[in-house]
Order: C-alpha cells, then sequence, then structure tokens
C-alpha cells in the first residue's frame, strides 16, 4: 500500500487532477456557505479568514509534518522525493483535499453555524491551491515582481537548507516560528539548476 501511494503521489496526473479539485473544493464549500448564510457579507469575509489561516497551516505541515522525525514516514519520504527531484510531479492523492475539507466542516459546525464552517474551509481550500499553484511556477518561470522573486529564492534557499525557509506564499510563519534564514548571493549558487525556465527564441 505505501509503495502505491507513493507511485500515486508523484504521477504527473494525480499532480494536475489534485490542482484541479483543490480549486472546485474552494468553490464549492463557498457555495455552500453562500447558500446557507444569511449574510453573504460574513461568508466572504470568513473565507478570507480561511485563506490568511491556510498560510499557517501551509507553514506547519511543511515544517512539522514533511521536515520533522515521526512514524508517519510516508510523508517524509513522499517530500524527500521533490528535493530530489525540484521538476517532480509530487502532490496528496487527488481526493485529499476535499476529505480534509470535509473533516474539517464537521468538526467546526460543533462551534459555530455551517455556512461559517463552509465559509472558512472553502479559504482554506483555495489557499492550499493557491500554495500549489505558487509552488509549481516558482520551479518553472522566471519572477518579474521584486516580492515574487524574493519568494522564489526564498524558496529555493529552502532547497539548500531543508530545516528552513518552509513557507511558500508568504515568510511570515518562519519568522515567527525562528525559521527564516536570510540568504546571500552565495547562498543563491546553483539556483539556474532549479528552475525549468523555457528560453526565448532569439
Amino acid at each position: 500500500m505505501k509503495d502505491f501511494i507513493l507511485k500515486m503521489t508523484a504521477s504527473k496526473w494525480n499532480y494536475y487532477l489534485s490542482l484541479c479539485v483543490d480549486f472546485l473544493t474552494a468553490v464549492v464549500f463557498l457555495g455552500l456557505s453562500i447558500y446557507y448564510s444569511t449574510d453573504i457579507w460574513a461568508s466572504l469575509g470568513l473565507f478570507i479568514v480561511g485563506v490568511i489561516f491556510f498560510t499557517f497551516l501551509e507553514y506547519a505541515v511543511h515544517a512539522w509534518l514533511f521536515h520533522k522525525n515521526h512514524p508517519f514516514k510516508v510523508f517524509i519520504e513522499g517530500h524527500a522525493h521533490h528535493h530530489q527531484n525540484p521538476f517532480s510531479y509530487d502532490a496528496m492523492p487527488f481526493f485529499m483535499s476535499a476529505v480534509i475539507a470535509s473533516f474539517f466542516a464537521w468538526l467546526f459546525h460543533f462551534f459555530m453555524p455551517s455556512s461559517d464552517a463552509f465559509a472558512i474551509v472553502g479559504g482554506m481550500a483555495l489557499g492550499y491551491f493557491n500554495y500549489g499553484i505558487m509552488h509549481h511556477i516558482m520551479h518553472r518561470r522566471e519572477f518579474a515582481s521584486n516580492y515574487w522573486r524574493y519568494m522564489q529564492e526564498f524558496h529555493f534557499v529552502h532547497h539548500k537548507k531543508p530545516l528552513l525557509n518552509h513557507g511558500i506564499t508568504t515568510d511570515i510563519w518562519d519568522r515567527v516560528f525562528g525559521t527564516y534564514y536570510q540568504w546571500t548571493e552565495e547562498d543563491l549558487k546553483g539556483i539556474e539548476k532549479l528552475k525549468r525556465v523555457k528560453k526565448k527564441a532569439s
């Protein structure tokens, strides 16, 4: 079973299907929230809260599930494959975002109205989609924007120093938890090996 999961999570079809399911999960949960809510603006506000909250989950999963020693080795080994091959198509099984979102919505509904739970979870799902898209693009294009170029270099340094710079969409949580590393030009040597950018025809 472990070998099957690892093979599946490294497949190209699972990778792209995961991105589609992640986005659809966000749309479905936002739609459910608006449908059951008496205040659409509250739903949209909580949706944004969910997106922001996901940035913490992004850090927590990357730092504590993928890079800490624990009994669930499948997560560590699956992520290690990306570090060995930055252009691989590594992703959780495509259905996992919908399953995890449903679990969180069920859990949250004990503490808040279902419409609010749907909104927050929908935002978290969109945050996960944003994370996936950003990580995909980081390894496959050059950024003109200073901020995204900064985040690209921030992430590439993580490939050299795996216990540091865990964020993908923000560096805030690395600063909070003391895993932020300010790189130098020396640290950026070999960075071109982490980018698969098509050369423009001359």
